[in-house]
């Protein structure tokens, strides 16, 4: 058997420790670090800097994988259900593991490697759903967690010497004294810990709602990855019900909506005063244009003045068609926002 592995790498502290461990037994491993709107979106926009970081930062050199439209699929109707908001935990994981399982002949490996640690996490780390994760990813005997090892039945890479069973771990519970002493063994600052990888947006009320009434608005079909990552950035506003308007709020998103030129995405902005950036996706035509435009301008710093235009087009970079930005009340702005924030 090969000592080659796949892991599954968030980024967190668990999946870097796991990369760690197998290194220091002398498997070569293959961190695939999978990103979607909703979490590890930083390797959307610049995937090269990612990789970067966690070389100099930890060693570990990743291979960043969009998982987005895998992840819609499973947003669908995922079998496990949804944790406190929309996040189904248990089919995403059962989703990556298996997808990282696809790619074990690209890369020569033969097991897959997970950081996940028995009875962490109330959803998808408890005994039985480990177990329903491994029959349902068809990896029952070559799936390894190397951080709780010992507390589980020996996989066959355990059993053939590829990795020393001793050598791996015996974590559980939602402490995390165990994975900072590693830490600290593997020469990894303590100022630069990261925190628990929990940090998937889905599991927060405010972007659950955008998401949910996106899938709604398409049903019975599905969005598309463009569709979704306009849940993710900015303040959003429903047109028509197939028509959204995203406004940046800060230079920050500014910066990131310039970069979802897409088919069906149009760009906004006042023409002759500071203000946002907006894209609107689906009918950029007559009210719709008109609102966008008065929506456009109430964020700006000419808010309530009149005699303003707004100019468009499909590349944020060269905007030259105009449109009238009449002024349009707050109360009527927040008449077409889908959630409160003003």
């Amino acid at each position: 058997m090969k000592r080659r592995c796949i892991s599954l790498y968030s980024g967190g502290l668990d999946s870097i420790l796991v990369v760690k461990m197998l290194q220091e037994q002398g498997v070569e491993v293959v961190p695939i670090s999978f990103f979607t709107p909703f979490y590890g979106s930083l390797a959307m926009r610049d995937p090269e800097a990612v990789k970067a970081f966690h070389r100099e930062r930890y060693g570990i050199d990743i291979f960043p994988t969009d998982f987005t439209r895998e992840m819609i699929r499973i947003l669908a109707s995922p079998r496990h259900g949804f944790g406190k908001h929309l996040n189904p935990c248990v089919d995403c994981k059962i989703g990556m593991i298996k997808t990282a399982a696809s790619l074990m002949p690209d890369y020569g490996a033969t097991f897959v490697a997970t950081g996940e640690v028995l009875g962490q996490r109330p959803m998808s780390q408890r005994r039985d759903t480990m177990n329903v994760i491994v029959n349902e990813t068809g990896l029952k005997d070559i799936l390894l967690r190397p951080l709780c090892a010992k507390l589980m039945a020996p996989t066959l890479p355990e059993r053939q010497g590829v990795v020393d069973r001793e050598k791996l771990g015996s974590i559980s519970g939602r402490g995390r004294k165990d994975q900072l002493a590693l830490a600290r063994r593997y020469g990894i600052d303590p100022e630069n810990i990261p925190t628990p990888a929990g940090g998937c947006l889905l599991t927060y009320e405010a972007t659950a709602a955008r998401v949910r009434m996106t899938f709604e608005r398409f049903r019975p079909g599905l969005p598309s990855p463009d569709d979704v990552m306009l849940d993710v950035v900015g303040r959003k506003f429903i047109l028509d019900p197939r028509t959204v308007l995203v406004v940046s709020r800060d230079e920050g998103e500014t910066e990131l909506v310039s970069t979802l030129a897409s088919p069906g995405n149009m760009f906004l902005k006042i023409a002759d005063v500071p203000g946002p950036l907006c894209i609107v996706r689906g009918d950029m035509t007559g009210e719709n244009l008109a609102n966008a435009a008065s929506i456009c301008l109430r964020y700006g710093r000419a808010r309530g003045t009149t005699g303003h235009k707004a100019v468009y087009g499909p590349d944020p970079n060269a905007l030259v068609d105009a449109v009238d930005a009449p002024v349009l009340s707050d109360e009527a702005c927040r008449s077409f926002q889908i959630d409160s924030e003003t």
